[in-house]
């Protein structure tokens, strides 16, 4: 493997988000934004995975926030009007409410295009993507043809830039309640991506959440778009169960909080639930390798500091 920003600098990294399913997104791209800043992890972009116009506009407003307005966003083509109502359409009431450039994921390249154009231009083996949603932009970009960015094929194309992928959704060592929430958006593309990711993946399940919410509604800026997505999603002064920001302090940091377990290979049934199994899939590229390559983890925090770290970057702000 070649030398990577994990090792020298600044890890560069992807982020393919949900946005607007639930308000633990807007504190994974809070916090991201902030780590950036920090110079802690080097931001590339963000994809969005939801269809939702305004989706797009609101990850710019975020982004724009922490001073960021540059990173470039991709979208999931084509977009449409629907809302997300689970969490009272936080997205809407911030892209009426705050700055931003972008005008929607109408408006924006196409995630699969920005996708091969970002990791063209990366090191070998350097890039993290940190999937927080479906994954309907990762099936896809495997996939993905030979273009002007670069004349691998998606699946080459990742396993020539992308160290490993942090993706957020099941439950492990198996779903003994149901699909998972990200899983069951699209299960036939997350089977796809699962049988036939080429390099490492790390799963953070269901069981791996925090729970957080108080401090960031009532302590943040009175201008902060992470506060009033805080407020309108779970309630002003309230905790909450939040699931997306431990992939981000993974990807970054690692193993202070979390310990990894072999999953072995993670079978994704057609209604989204999985299950850790031996068995892999006989038409999984490289099927021989697959299981040694994929863990999820375990996420303790008993004394909260990883809780207090994560409201830490949310309530500060820039």
């Amino acid at each position: 493997m070649s030398p990577s920003a994990e090792t020298n600098g600044a890890l560069p990294l992807l982020v393919d988000t949900d946005i607007c399913a639930d308000v633990d997104d807007i504190g994974a791209l809070a916090m991201v934004n902030s780590m950036h800043s920090r110079g802690e992890v080097r931001l590339l972009g963000v994809m969005v995975d939801t269809r939702g116009n305004a989706g797009a506009a609101a990850v710019d407003v975020v982004n724009t926030y922490y001073g960021h307005p540059d990173i470039p966003i991709g979208a999931l083509q084509p977009t449409d009007a629907s809302k997300c109502d689970l969490s009272h359409d936080y997205v809407g009431h911030l892209v009426e409410r705050f700055p931003h450039d972008l005008t929607g994921g109408s408006a924006a390249p196409n995630a699969i295009h920005l996708y091969r154009k970002l990791l063209a231009a990366e090191k070998d083996h350097s890039v993290v993507i940190v999937s927080v949603g479906a994954a309907t932009n990762l099936a896809a970009l495997l996939d993905s043809r030979p273009d002007a960015a670069s004349a691998l094929s998606g699946a080459e194309l990742v396993s020539r830039k992308v160290a490993r992928l942090v993706l957020m959704g099941g439950k492990y060592p198996y779903s003994d309640t149901g699909p998972e929430f990200n899983f069951k958006l699209d299960p036939a593309g997350t089977r796809h991506a699962v049988d036939h990711w080429p390099t490492p993946i790390t799963f953070s399940g269901l069981e791996s959440f925090v729970k957080l919410g108080k401090r960031v509604s009532t302590e943040a800026p009175l201008d902060s778009p992470v506060r009033m997505a805080f407020e309108i999603g779970y309630g002003p002064g309230v905790n909450h169960d939040a699931w997306d920001m431990l992939p981000i302090l993974y990807a970054a940091r690692r193993g202070r909080y979390f310990t990894e377990k072999n999953c072995g290979f993670n079978r994704i049934s057609d209604d989204g639930s999985n299950r850790c199994t031996v068995d892999v899939p006989s038409d999984a590229k490289e099927s021989d390798s697959i299981a040694s390559r994929q863990r999820y983890l375990r996420f303790s925090d008993p004394e909260g500091r990883a809780t207090a770290t994560i409201e830490d970057m949310l309530v500060t702000g820039r």
